[in-house]
């Protein structure tokens, strides 16, 4: 089933939904909170790096993470368990 774009949560949803803030991610992680707040913002993306320690901390799969930030997954097949 396709996600309407209504339905995909952004970065600060996906924040929010963890029970944190941009600041208590900052720490957890070691990501600077400025930088944070620039993905939050929509100014950049997180390299894959980063992308991943986001997805492990916020619980969320790598293509989850990519649609709150906006990045076309179409052709990317859903996460499915191994």
């Amino acid at each position: 089933m396709k996600s309407s774009p209504e339905s995909i949560a952004t970065l600060k949803q996906l924040i929010e939904y963890a029970n944190t803030t941009q600041r208590e991610l900052s720490k957890r992680t070691g990501i600077a909170e400025v930088t944070i707040n620039s993905w939050v913002a929509g100014k950049y993306i997180p390299r894959l790096d980063n992308a991943l320690v986001l997805c492990r901390e916020l619980g969320v799969s790598l293509k989850t993470l990519s649609q709150s930030l906006g990045l076309d997954t179409t052709g990317i097949p859903d996460d499915s368990p191994n």
